[in-house]
């Protein structure tokens, strides 16, 4: 696309951007996109992302920052009343609005994905949109989310453990967290693609942390990928249809957990998943959800650490229910078949 027609379809994406409560903005992502390059020659650090970036979308956004505070984190998969597979996520960490993005990458998987808006460098904790520059830092939005579902009904997530950064030099092209994980969303429709197509990257962290990755498809798969002393380790279910369930520690034999966190939160998840052998109401896993959040004054930095959204996805029909900055009284229903829409859903918090 010649330089008009990329305007054109900026403007069409910065067109669809709502704010839909105090936290929480959707947005229809219409402008071209693609991950090709950062796939094929890798990227490493902050500023060769920030630079594969500019360099794709064709425009000189301000610089992006994943990952820079402090994460907590949950994520679990089951079933629901109608025996669809689904995969609760809690995402913890810094105060901020949050965003749902819709996609649809040139010869790629349409998905959505949810994000912090900390990591486009809004610096403060709600966006005002009629502030000049500031929305098109949202062009960057694909390139920084952290969850979500695509078509084939294939989910992920990250999370973060406290513990030696993973910096792989296998000879293998290199890639980030958000690259990876956007990689999944684009490419992969069941969990043994998402564990092959890490398999293919040497991965490099950031932030000096470890991540550990959550993955569930349609057929009731899941797994966890987890790097220990670089070392690539993929948790599988050890019968059709098990529960995992994954918080900020290791779950790998070797795993450094001497500051892994959530063991507590693991623990009730855990428990609440085996007595519902039979699965739960996407409800019950809001709740389930909503009773293992975090809110706390960060130890060294002036900010709050919450959990700024929770999202169940149902994995067949490709919904996601949502609840942003810890109101649980109310849910925001999406379908991956309708960019740009949802449904208010009014919960009874108990």
């Amino acid at each position: 696309m010649d330089r008009r027609e990329l305007r054109i379809k900026e403007d069409e994406t910065l067109k669809t951007l709502k704010k839909i409560s105090d936290h929480l903005f959707i947005m229809d992502y219409r402008y071209p996109y693609s991950i090709d390059g950062m796939l094929e020659k890798g990227v490493s650090g902050m500023l060769g992302l920030a630079l594969s970036i500019q360099k794709t979308l064709k425009r000189p956004l301000p610089a992006v920052s994943p990952f820079a505070g402090r994460f907590g984190c949950s994520s679990f998969n089951t079933v629901n009343s109608s025996g669809h597979p689904m995969m609760g996520r809690n995402f913890d960490y810094k105060e901020s609005d949050c965003f749902v993005i819709w996609t649809q990458p040139k010869d790629g998987y349409r998905s959505m994905g949810t994000g912090t808006l900390n990591f486009l460098i809004y610096g403060v904790k709600h966006i005002r949109l009629d502030r000049a520059k500031r929305p098109l830092r949202l062009l960057g939005t694909p390139y920084v989310t952290m969850d979500g579902i695509n078509e084939k009904g294939l989910a992920c997530a990250v999370l973060e453990i406290k513990a030696k950064p993973t910096k792989q030099s296998t000879g293998k092209v290199p890639t980030i967290p958000p690259i990876a994980l956007r990689g999944v969303l684009d490419r992969c429709a069941t969990v043994e693609e998402a564990i092959e197509f890490y398999s293919r990257y040497d991965m490099r962290d950031l932030i000096g942390v470890n991540y550990h990755y959550f993955f569930a498809d349609a057929s009731g798969a899941a797994a966890v990928i987890e790097y220990v002393d670089n070392k690539m380790n993929v948790i599988r279910q050890k019968s059709p249809g098990e529960h995992i369930a994954l918080t900020n520690y290791f779950l790998s034999e070797g795993g450094d957990n001497t500051k892994g966190r959530g063991f507590d939160r693991y623990e009730n998840i855990s428990k609440k998943l085996c007595e519902c052998r039979d699965g739960m109401t996407e409800d019950e896993a809001m709740e389930l959800l909503s009773q293992n959040t975090l809110l706390y004054h960060h130890p060294k930095l002036p900010h709050m650490v919450d959990t700024v959204w929770s999202s169940v996805f149902d994995l067949e029909s490709r919904t996601q229910l949502t609840c942003a900055g810890m109101d649980y009284g109310r849910a925001f229903k999406f379908s991956l078949d309708k960019p740009g829409e949802y449904e208010l859903v009014i919960r009874s918090e108990k």
